[in-house]
């Protein structure tokens, strides 16, 4: 996987930062297991940074990268045949922030629009096989998301929200894709 989103993250930090009305840096882990039993369940996790300029006191762009992974493991019928599932994927956006209320307010929810470079591999394997690849798409996508950020501190707030993209437009049918987010942030 390539390492230019974080790169393009440090720079923008390093380069806002002398010039930022403020900055919000956050982060946000996922994790999610469902097991139906040891031979079929479904497990997945993700990691978001981001970096928000806040150019207005309610309005802000906000850079951020999630990487994740998720395997689903199948086996139907007798224990001797089993599927895995396995998914990559990365995700770079860019979204203009509307914040309701001041910044000094406990309790402030959230919208986001903006877009997306997202690049998703999904391999296959049925066991004592190699692993092929059976799928992948990459390319600049529609992002938009909503939430709400409770504030702990002067500089340390909760952050929980919903964010959601489609596949790559010229890809037929379009998808969409979601994620529940819980992180926290911190305001600089």
């Amino acid at each position: 996987m390539s390492k230019w989103p974080l790169t393009v993250l440090i720079v923008t930090l390093f380069c806002t930062a002398a010039h930022a009305g403020y900055l919000e840096l956050g982060s946000s882990a996922n994790y999610r297991r469902s097991t139906i039993n040891s031979e079929n369940y479904q497990e997945s996790t993700s990691y978001t940074g981001s970096i928000s300029y806040y150019f207005m006191e309610s309005s802000a762009l906000e850079l951020s990268y999630t990487s994740g992974y998720s395997k689903i493991v199948v086996t139907p019928g007798d224990i001797t045949t089993q599927y895995v599932t396995e998914t990559n994927f990365s995700l770079i956006g860019l979204d203009l922030v509307f914040s309701v209320g001041e910044r000094e307010d406990v309790f402030q929810p959230y919208l986001k629009l903006g877009g997306a470079y997202i690049q998703k591999k999904i391999y296959r394997q049925l066991n004592g096989f190699s692993k092929d690849k059976i799928g992948e798409q990459s390319g600049t996508v529609p992002s938009a998301g909503l939430g709400f950020k409770l504030k702990i501190s002067k500089t340390f707030s909760i952050k929980i929200g919903v964010d959601a993209w489609t596949s790559p437009l010229d890809e037929d049918p379009v998808t969409v894709d979601y994620a529940g987010r819980a992180g926290i942030s911190w305001f600089l």
